[in-house]
């Protein structure tokens, strides 16, 4: 004999959705944090997406998530220092610019060889001074992207549904946009550092495919330490404190946590956690933090390679012109069906190579 209940008479039940969120497990996004706060270059989301006049928004009460909700927050934006070089091309013709820098080449420097003798003929051929350039080309960005079709591909809005959403339903878009925003930004940077001109890896592993097994080659204070002595041969200045950064992966900090050597040389400052939520220790000369959006790839026998990055002031050159926008497309059935995207006109590259190191363990 059946019984009363939601599915023998579903007409007297209902579901309803809250307009409460949970949260949604997000990295920080380190690098693009430190970008944005460097150039200004935040994507600001406007409350009505679409064209003016025939927008789209909702009428829900009350906000809904942004980016940084579910964020975890492993450390804090480190500062303008990290770029040495910023162009902003608003107002100034050309979307190109050429960067020098001073080339040395380095001769014979005994005494015997510059000894200039009495009665010797110093020679009247002039010899060259070298120089080295970076390029930064301003090129237009957008997203997001059709992962299905790949390409660059809107959101859209229908006016009609979105009077009757539980939130507004340009809040919703707003999110979106400005994660895919801040992820492209940070994968842009992480590849581009990445690129480090010396590469150094677990004592014993002398290539990405060494390991054959997990925990065979992490992270450790020898590690660290081999990593600042190859910055201190390229002769890489310090950040205005006298340290350098290294940011590492959350499974690098463990294993660094489990070195007894770590243990004893590591210095701890409150005041600097305080300015950098996350911030692990200070080692030697080098301020470590943690990033969990760093390349950790599976090598040919499947071993997860963390690669970490050390570096100093200057490593990075960004430009900028039009700032981040949201654009709106014409093709909006007569104002009923919003469709966006964001757009941003810049370009990031390596301003030298040399002055990051890759840290790539186990």
């Amino acid at each position: 004999m059946p019984t009363l209940n939601r599915f023998t008479l579903p007409e007297e039940f209902y579901d309803w959705t809250s307009d409460m969120l949970l949260l949604q497990p997000e990295p920080q996004y380190l690098y693009a944090s430190m970008y944005k706060q460097a150039m200004s270059a935040e994507l600001n989301v406007p409350d009505v997406l679409g064209l003016a006049g025939r927008g789209v928004s909702g009428s829900a009460p009350g906000g809904y998530a942004t980016p940084d909700d579910g964020r975890l927050q492993l450390a804090a934006a480190m500062g303008g220092e990290v770029i040495g070089f910023k162009m902003d091309f608003t107002g100034k013709p050309g979307s190109m610019v050429r960067v020098n820098r001073p080339k040395f080449t380095d001769t014979t420097y005994t005494k015997a060889s510059r000894l200039v003798a009495s009665n010797s003929t110093i020679s009247t051929t002039p010899v060259n001074v070298g120089s080295e350039q970076v390029t930064l080309m301003l090129q237009r960005f957008a997203g997001p992207y059709d992962q299905v079709n790949a390409r660059v591909a809107p959101y859209g809005l229908e006016a009609f549904d979105a009077e009757m959403g539980v939130h507004k339903m340009s809040k919703i878009v707003g999110l979106h946009m400005k994660r895919d925003y801040d992820k492209f930004v940070e994968s842009v940077l992480v590849s581009l550092l990445d690129g480090a001109d010396q590469i150094v890896r677990t004592a014993g592993m002398t290539s990405d495919n060494d390991p054959t097994a997990d925990d065979t080659a992490n992270f450790n204070y020898n590690t660290l330490n081999r990593a600042e002595l190859a910055l201190d041969n390229a002769n890489i200045p310090t950040f205005s404190d006298g340290h350098r950064w290294m940011v590492i992966t959350p499974k690098q900090a463990m294993n660094m946590k489990d070195d007894a050597q770590f243990a004893r040389y590591a210095q701890f400052h409150p005041q600097f956690n305080a300015l950098y939520p996350g911030y692990i220790t200070t080692v030697n000369k080098i301020h470590l933090f943690k990033s969990n959006t760093l390349t950790v790839s599976a090598n040919s026998s499947s071993v997860n390679i963390h690669r970490a990055h050390a570096f100093g002031p200057g490593v990075l050159a960004a430009a900028m012109g039009r700032r981040p926008r949201i654009l709106s497309s014409t093709d909006d059935n007569y104002g009923e069906t919003g469709k966006v995207i964001w757009s941003v006109d810049a370009d990031w590259t390596l301003a030298d190579n040399r002055f990051v190191v890759s840290v790539r363990t186990t």
